[in-house]
C-alpha cells in the first residue's frame, strides 16, 4: 500500500531530520460560508530556495531518503522534502518530461494509485503561471480536507473551470475527462492531433483530483500582489510568506484572489 510505505519512510526521514516542513502558523478564515485555511511559511522556505539555486532538478537525481516506491514503469513516488503537511507525496516521471506538456494515460495510472484512498487530494500545477516550481513532470498528493469541496460540487465556483464526478475513479476515465477538459477550455493548441509523438505544450492550468471528482482550472497568472496561488489554493488552503501577507489576503478576499488568477 503506497500510503503505508509513505508513512514509514516519512517517519524515518523525520527522525533523521531531513524533512523540512515549510509552514507553521495555521488559521481559519470564514468567507462567504467557506472556512479557508491559511498557513504561514517558516524559515525552511529559505533552504528550499537555496536548494533550487544549487540543484535545479531535485527529482533527477532524487535523494534516496525521499524515495517511497516505484509506481508503474515510468514513475517513482517521493516524499516532498519541503512539505506543507506530512506526508506530502510526489509522483514523478523517472526520466525528464516537461511539466507543461500534455499529461498521458500513464501519468494518471501512477497518480491514481495514491489518490484511491480516503481523504487524499491530488493536485497538479502545469507551469510556472499555474504555480509550478519545478519543470520536471510531477503530480502531488496530500491527506487533507478540501474546504472548497461543497462549493466545487455545487457548481457555484465564481471562475471558469471543468468539473467531472465519478462513482469510482479509474485512470482511463480520468484521462479521457482530462482530455475533454483541455479541449473545452482551449488549453491545447488548435488543430493538433493527440496521436503525434512530439510532446504537446499546453497553456497553464491546475488539476484537483479525488476519488470522486476532478476539477480543471485554466490559469492566467500565478499571483495577485505578492501572494502566489497554485493548485492547492483552489482546494481552499493558502500558504503565505508572512503575517503581513496573511492580513492582506484576508482583507483582499480568498475567493477574489482565486478568481482573478483564472483565465477568463
Amino acid at each position: 500500500m503506497l500510503w503505508d510505505k509513505a508513512l514509514t519512510v516519512a517517519k524515518k526521514a523525520s527522525e533523521a531530520q531531513v524533512l523540512l516542513p515549510i509552514s507553521t502558523i495555521n488559521s481559519v478564515v470564514s468567507e462567504q460560508g467557506v472556512d479557508f485555511f491559511i498557513k504561514v511559511m517558516n524559515d525552511n522556505i529559505n533552504k528550499k530556495i537555496q536548494q533550487g539555486q544549487t540543484q535545479p532538478n531535485p527529482f533527477l537525481p532524487y535523494e534516496e531518503q525521499m524515495f517511497v516506491d516505484t509506481v508503474g514503469d515510468e514513475h517513482v513516488c517521493l516524499l516532498n522534502k519541503y512539505p506543507v503537511s506530512e506526508p506530502h507525496l510526489l509522483i514523478c516521471s523517472k526520466a525528464f518530461v516537461s511539466q507543461s506538456s500534455l499529461l498521458e494515460l500513464q501519468d494518471f495510472s501512477a497518480w491514481i494509485q495514491g489518490v484511491s484512498y480516503k481523504n487524499v487530494l491530488g493536485f497538479f500545477n502545469s507551469a510556472a503561471k499555474a504555480g509550478a516550481s519545478q519543470p520536471h513532470r510531477h503530480m502531488q498528493l496530500m491527506k487533507t480536507t478540501v474546504p472548497l469541496e461543497s462549493l466545487i460540487l455545487s457548481g457555484k465556483l465564481p471562475f471558469r473551470h471543468k468539473l467531472f464526478t465519478f462513482d469510482r475513479i479509474n485512470s482511463e476515465k480520468a484521462y479521457f475527462c482530462y482530455l475533454a477538459a483541455m479541449h473545452d477550455l482551449g488549453l491545447t493548441p488548435k488543430n493538433t492531433s493527440l496521436n503525434i509523438n512530439e510532446p504537446i505544450e499546453c497553456l497553464p492550468y491546475n488539476i484537483l483530483l479525488t476519488q470522486n471528482w476532478m476539477l480543471v482550472i485554466p490559469r492566467r497568472t500565478n499571483h495577485i500582489g505578492d501572494v502566489f496561488a497554485n493548485a492547492l489554493n483552489y482546494s481552499g488552503c493558502f500558504l503565505v510568506k508572512n503575517q503581513q501577507q496573511h492580513d492582506w489576503l484576508i482583507d483582499y478576499g480568498c475567493l477574489r484572489l482565486l478568481t482573478e488568477c483564472v483565465a477568463p
